[in-house]
């Protein structure tokens, strides 16, 4: 990205557009943070949306005991 895109010069404009211009960057900036924050939070192992789909075919408890006696 060039230089002349990194800095745009607003001075040209009336204050209270310059206060819009401003207000929408801010904007951006908060709604950019936020989709990083809710991708990085999704990343994370999430198991809710296996809650009620798996069955379970045998003893828990047996199977728990012989995970167990592994170690």
């Amino acid at each position: 990205m060039s230089t002349a895109a990194k800095h745009l010069d607003i001075s040209a404009l009336p204050p209270a557009s310059r206060r819009e211009v401003v207000d929408f960057y801010q904007f951006i900036l908060e709604r950019n943070k936020k989709a990083k924050s809710a991708k990085a939070q999704k990343e994370q192992n999430c198991f809710s949306d296996l809650c009620g789909k798996l069955s379970w075919k045998g003893d828990a408890v047996a199977a728990q005991r012989s995970v167990r006696d592994e170690w």
